[in-house]
C-alpha cells in the first residue's frame, strides 16, 4: 500500500503514465519513421539493437512523473482531461532533449507533459553495433479526471485496527508483514453516511479512513493458482463467487492432530535433540488427493523427510471449488517437531504478553505481535533486556512498571507519533 499521496490527488485528480516502449500503429503513423534505420539529417534512431533504458526500469518513470507532475489549476477549471504523446530524444550521453508534443490536449495539459520530461534524469543511453547513438523515445500520458473516491488512499494518518484493537495514532501500516493476515477491509470515509458511521465507532480520526486487519490464527494457508494448476481458459469469467477451500475430514483441528499423531520421530534427530517446524506443501486435486508434498521451510534434513512423508499419507479431502467447479488448489501446513526434554539450564530472557513495545515512542498494545512486522521496513529495532535490578529499575522509570518484561523499541524513521 501506498501511504503517499501526490498533489494531483491533493487537486483531485490523478494521471496515468503508460511507457510505450512497443508502439501502436498508431504511434508509429504518427512519426512516421523507418523502424530499421536511423534518420540521416539528425542521426537519430528509432529502434536499435540495444533501446535506451531509465534506472530502475519502467515503474521508477512512472514514479518520478507521478511525483513530478502538477495538475494545471486552468487545466482543472475547464475540466481539461486526455492522452498527451511526448517524442524526446535519449542522446548519446543519455541526456533527454527536444522534446515535442506529438498529439496534444490543450496548452496547459501539453506544457505541463513537456516540462515534466524535460526534468526526466539521465538514461542509459541506445547502442547501435557496439556505439552509444541517439534514440527517439516517446511516452504518452494520461491526464484523467477521478472522484474523490477514487483519489483517497490509505495514509498515515489512517486508523488501523488489528485484531479489534486500536493501533496508536499514525500507525505506519508499512511496516506489517500481509502476508500475516488472514483478512485485509479498508474503509474509505465516502459518501458521508458512510464516514460519520466510521467517525462515531473509531473516534475522529476515522475522517481518513480505517483499516482493519485479522491475524491468521493458525499458520495452515490455502492458494488456487490460476495458470499452472487450473488454466484461465477453464475458469467462468462471470463468476462472482468466492472460492470455496479445500476441507480436510473433520477441519483442521483433526489435521493437526492428525500430523502430531503420525510422526516418527527420527532417530538421529533424537539423539541430536533437534525440534524444529518444517513447512510442507501439497496440492489437493480436484478429487480432493494429496499429492506432490515437498519442504518450503526447512529445520533439519531428518525432520524434513518426516514431514514429508506424513503429509503425504494425508487421506482424501473435500476438495474446493468456485461457482460449482471444482478446482486444485495448493496447501501449506507447520509440522511440529517437539520433544519432551528436561530443562536442565536457566533460559534467557523471552518476550512475554507484558513486555513494553514502542513504536516510534508510541507504545503498542499488549497484543502486538512481532511476528507481524515486516523488518526490512524498519528503520531500527533495539531489545533493552531485563537483565540486572538496576537496568529494570531504570526501565521502569522510563518505560512504567510493565518495562520489568523487558522493552523492545521499534523505528520507522517517521516521529510524528511521537509528537502527537
Amino acid at each position: 500500500m501506498n501511504l503517499h499521496k501526490s498533489s494531483i490527488i491533493h487537486a483531485l485528480f490523478s494521471f496515468t503514465v503508460l511507457l510505450a516502449f512497443a508502439f501502436p500503429v498508431n504511434i508509429q503513423a504518427i512519426i512516421q519513421s523507418n523502424q530499421n534505420t536511423k534518420n540521416t539529417v539528425d542521426s537519430v534512431y528509432t529502434f536499435v539493437e540495444k533501446m535506451p533504458q531509465y534506472p530502475g526500469g519502467e515503474k521508477e518513470v512512472i514514479k518520478f512523473l507521478s511525483q513530478t507532475m502538477r495538475y494545471p489549476e486552468e487545466a482543472v477549471k475547464k475540466g481539461d482531461n486526455g492522452k498527451v504523446i511526448v517524442q524526446f530524444v535519449v542522446s548519446k550521453t543519455g541526456k533527454v532533449e527536444n522534446a515535442k508534443v506529438l498529439r496534444g490536449v490543450s496548452p496547459e495539459l501539453d506544457n505541463e507533459a513537456l516540462r515534466v520530461i524535460g526534468l526526466l534524469p539521465d538514461w542509459t543511453p541506445g547502442e547501435q553495433n557496439g556505439e552509444k547513438v541517439a534514440v527517439y523515445r516517446i511516452i504518452p500520458v494520461l491526464f484523467k479526471k477521478i472522484s474523490p473516491e477514487d483519489a483517497w488512499e490509505v495514509n498515515e494518518k489512517t486508523v488501523v485496527v488489528i485484531d479489534n484493537v486500536k493501533m496508536p495514532v499514525n500507525f505506519n501500516i508499512n511496516i506489517l508483514n500481509i502476508d500475516k493476515f488472514s483478512t485485509v477491509k479498508v474503509l474509505k470515509p465516502f459518501p458521508d453516511k458512510v464516514k460519520s458511521k466510521i467517525i462515531s465507532k473509531y473516534g475522529k480520526q476515522a475522517e481518513n479512513g480505517v483499516v482493519i486487519l485479522t491475524s491468521n490464527k493458525n499458520e495452515i494457508r490455502y492458494s488456487a493458482s490460476d495458470t499452472t494448476l487450473n488454466p484461465v481458459k477453464d475458469l467462468d469469467p462471470n463468476c462472482q463467487e468466492n472460492l470455496t477451500l479445500p476441507t480436510y475430514p473433520g477441519g483442521e483441528t483433526k489435521l493437526l492432530g492428525y500430523i502430531a499423531d503420525s510422526i516418527q520421530y527420527p532417530f538421529v534427530a533424537k539423539r541430536m535433540n533437534t525440534e524444529g517446524k518444517v513447512y510442507v506443501q501439497f496440492e489437493v486435486d480436484t478429487l480432493g488427493k494429496v499429492s506432490n508434498a515437498r519442504v518450503i521451510r526447512a529445520a533439519d534434513y531428518f525432520l524434513n523427510k518426516e514431514a514429508v512423508r506424513v503429509v503425504s499419507t494425508l487421506p482424501n479431502w473435500i476438495p474446493g471449488s468456485l461457482c460449482n467447479k471444482k478446482l486444485n488448489f495448493l496447501v501449506i501446513v507447520p509440522v511440529v517437531f517437539k520433544l519432551n526434554l528436561p530443562v536442565t539450564v536457566k533460559k534467557d530472557w523471552e518476550r512475554n504478553d507484558k513486555t513494553v513495545i514502542m513504536l516510534d515512542d508510541a507504545r503498542l498494545p499488549n497484543t502486538f505481535q512481532l511476528e507481524w512486522l515486516r523488518y526490512e521496513n524498519l528503520a531500527s529495532y533495539k531489545v533493552l533486556e531485563p537483565t540486572t535490578k538496576e537496568v529494570i529499575k531504570k526501565l521502569e522509570h522510563q518505560y512504567g512498571h510493565d518495562a520489568a518484561n523487558g522493552v523492545i523499541l521499534i523505528g520507522t524513521g517517521n516521529k510524528k507519533t511521537a509528537d502527537k
